[in-house]
């Protein structure tokens, strides 16, 4: 339940955006770049690092969001059971893997993060461009879960369904009206 009365029929996100598109525009052009742009991380990566994030921080409606996002990028039902049970294991010994633990330390005990968690990654074959990719993606959704969660947005399964497809097909940006 929206814990705000302007909030209170508020069915996603881009609600929440919407109400505020000069506060928001610059965030969503970020995600654009930080979710779709070039980068050595796939889509489907940097989906699955968000979904992470998000499991992590107990934000279920960005988690469904990101499951159901990967399933519009074409990620099969058995792979999407896999992360939800377990995203780490789902990958295996691989330097994706050793990337979904580093989101989870950066979110938890960001901190801590030294010299020898980069030199781990590194040492795994991650390139430090692909780090530093995926800083972004996990700073960016440790924000993004903390602003769903404070204005209480919860969706449902027909909403999670159309906006796994429509970010898929469109990307972040389009969540809020180009300026006229």
């Amino acid at each position: 339940m929206s814990h705000f009365s302007f909030s209170r029929r508020y069915n996603g996100v881009a609600d929440v955006f919407l109400r505020s598109p000069q506060t928001y525009r610059p965030l969503l052009n970020f995600l654009e770049v930080v979710m779709l742009g070039e980068s050595e991380l796939s889509k489907v990566e940097r989906e699955v690092l968000a979904a992470r994030v998000s499991a992590l921080n107990g934000c279920e409606f960005c988690v469904q969001a990101h499951l159901a996002t990967l399933a519009a990028l074409g990620v099969q039902e058995a792979d999407l059971n896999r992360l939800r049970a377990d995203a780490c294991a789902a990958f295996g010994e691989s330097g994706f893997q050793r990337l979904l633990d580093f989101a989870e330390q950066l979110t938890r005990a960001p901190h801590a993060i030294d010299q020898d968690d980069i030199d781990t990654l590194l040492a795994a074959g991650v390139s430090e461009q692909a780090i530093e990719d995926a800083i972004n993606v996990i700073a960016l959704f440790n924000y993004v879960n903390r602003l769903v969660d404070a204005f209480g947005v919860q969706g449902n399964p027909r909403y999670f369904e159309g906006v796994g497809r429509a970010l898929a097909r469109d990307g972040y940006a389009k969540l809020l009206p180009v300026k006229g």
